[in-house]
């Protein structure tokens, strides 16, 4: 595996936040007390110095993400910084973050290690500690494999071990491990390199199928999707062709039956040799395609327990943990889909649920951490929505006569947790609101000059 950075847009075109610290290219190495950039590395030693003067450690959130992590950590008095080199997002306005924006970390990797060499001499000058590194994408988590020893000396990172880190973002890999050590999964096929030949034997996996890129992260930032689906012989033979050009190991796999809702998770926080500290389930009721879940319930799936805290053992684990599950219809089975090592996007349903992973995990790091394993409460039915994304997944099932407004009415009567609004973290859903309506309007102002235009001039 190699060290990569995601390619997205670079922040040296848009502004630092109020209250945050932009490093253009020129300045990004530029140490501590160093007389080069001396304007930036002085806002950022006000800014750790401040950090470090109420809270034990300065939590840093590396990744285009982070929004439910970064509120459960303010809620417990824990702010944090944000590193990224994208465009704004809505994350960046909580109260409970500041963001250091480095101008092209993607085009030159070495600039997120000068800034965390720089954050861990502060951070160690003004606590003691060092920082406390939580990283929000596979991306993030795939530099940090290339550069774990660098990186493990200026930090704490929130993940496992190099060797787990390496296992679970290897999706062949990590099958091939299920499947040895006998953990249920969907049947995949294990392809040498370069394109299929036809006559190739899947498996017994029926169409449609699977096929999926051991490092599906390059796959999302080449093209905003994990996979593909093929529902043919010859559909296969394109997708596998598309990867084998773009030099992409991959497998084949099995779309496990049943309903859209039979997802699930068990997620939460492991300290030391994979022994939970606190946990949840999930219930993922509407999802993007193959992909992440828009709207998710709690729930109480005792199967999953067993089958995680085995896996978790079988690893040795410890960090911040999700691990997916599909109940195949065929026989019952809640079969392992995959493990994210890392912060999950509906993390905030945790919290709520009263399973604070993420400062569980703050809490171990420094130390502070007691009392026994925490679960959410077997009736805790709080739901997460992802405003976003939801909407189009909800008309759709309306369409379909699947949802009703009662069923809308009930899940309202529970006050669920709805991104990115928060009444205790205004800002993100302030500004969320601000940019739609910013962009509704000057569509408007679009077709109305475009209408114009169409007319022609009024005659004389």
């Amino acid at each position: 595996m190699t060290a990569q950075m995601p390619g997205s847009s670079l922040a040296s075109a848009s502004k630092g936040l109020e209250g945050g610290v932009t490093f253009p290219a020129a300045c990004a190495g530029a140490g501590v007390g160093a007389g080069h950039g001396t304007s930036a590395i002085d806002r950022l030693d006000r800014l750790v110095a401040g950090l470090c003067a109420r809270q034990a450690s300065v939590s840093v959130v590396l990744g285009g993400h982070g929004l439910g992590l970064i509120r459960s950590l303010g809620e417990k008095g824990v702010r944090s910084i944000v590193i990224d080199d994208g465009p704004v997002s809505v994350r960046d306005f909580s109260r409970y973050c500041r963001r250091i924006t480095v101008a092209d970390i993607s085009t030159a990797p070495d600039r997120l290690c000068e800034i965390l060499r720089s954050l861990s001499t502060l951070a160690r000058r003004y606590s003691g500690r060092p920082p406390i590194i939580f990283p929000t994408t596979d991306a993030v988590l795939n530099y940090i494999v290339g550069r774990y020893d660098e990186i493990e000396e200026l930090a704490v990172i929130v993940s496992p071990s190099r060797e787990a880190l390496m296992l679970t973002l290897d999706k062949a890999a990590f099958y091939r491990r299920l499947t040895g050590r006998g953990f249920p999964c969907p049947r995949t096929v294990f392809p040498s390199a370069g394109p299929l030949p036809g006559d190739v034997d899947i498996g017994g996996i029926s169409f449609p199928c699977i096929v999926k890129p051991s490092l599906t992260f390059l796959l999302e930032q080449a093209e905003g999707r994990k996979l593909f689906v093929a529902g043919s012989p010859e559909e296969l033979q394109v997708c596998c062709r598309d990867l084998s050009e773009r030099g992409m190991r991959y497998v084949v796999q099995e779309i496990v039956p049943g309903r859209d809702e039979d997802q699930y998770s068990l997620a939460g926080y492991c300290g030391r040799g994979g022994e939970i500290v606190g946990y949840v389930m999930t219930n993922k009721l509407r999802q993007s395609h193959f992909g992440a879940g828009t709207f998710v319930s709690g729930a109480h799936v005792p199967p999953l327990l067993a089958l995680g805290r085995r896996l978790l053992k079988d690893l040795d684990y410890r960090g911040i943990f999700e691990i997916e599950f599909r109940r195949d219809e065929r026989d019952g089975t809640y079969r392992i889909i995959e493990l994210n090592p890392r912060c999950w996007s509906q993390i905030m349903l945790a919290t709520r649920m009263g399973v604070n992973a993420a400062y569980h995990a703050y809490q171990d790091l420094v130390g502070t951490l007691s009392g026994g394993e925490r679960q959410a409460p077997r009736d805790a039915k709080k739901y997460w929505i992802d405003l976003e994304r939801d909407l189009g997944n909800l008309k759709r099932k309306w369409k379909q006569g699947d949802y009703s407004l009662r069923d809308v009415l009930s899940v309202m009567s529970t006050i669920p947790i709805i991104e990115p609004f928060n009444l205790r973290d205004p800002g993100p859903g302030l500004w969320y609101l601000k940019r739609k309506i910013g962009r509704r309007l000057a569509k408007r102002h679009a077709q109305a000059v475009f209408a114009g235009k169409a007319a022609g001039p009024l005659p004389d």
